[in-house]
């Protein structure tokens, strides 16, 4: 009994591995597909547009310009001193 649970086990590991390979390869070759369906359009002259999520340098809730740190919060000027 317990080796029929193991071989069966076996099995649906297999046919699991399988249908996640052949996954791969259906979104490879549709990959492929896109790429040299650009390549194509690249040659002939054109330049395809980019969307805008892809051009945004970064997020909007950040801010543009930086800001200084409050002089207390600044470091301490301190001399340096070195040991004879």
């Amino acid at each position: 009994m317990l080796a029929f649970a193991i071989a069966t086990l076996f099995v649906f590991a297999g046919i699991a591995a399988a249908v996640v390979v052949v996954d791969c390869l259906v979104k490879a070759r549709a990959a492929y597909a896109t790429l040299m369906r650009e390549g194509e359009v690249m040659r002939a002259g054109l330049v395809l547009q980019a969307a805008a999520r892809d051009m945004a340098l970064r997020p909007s809730s950040r801010p543009i310009t930086a800001r200084r740190r409050p002089a207390s919060l600044r470091p301490a000027m301190v001399q340096a001193c070195a040991a004879a």
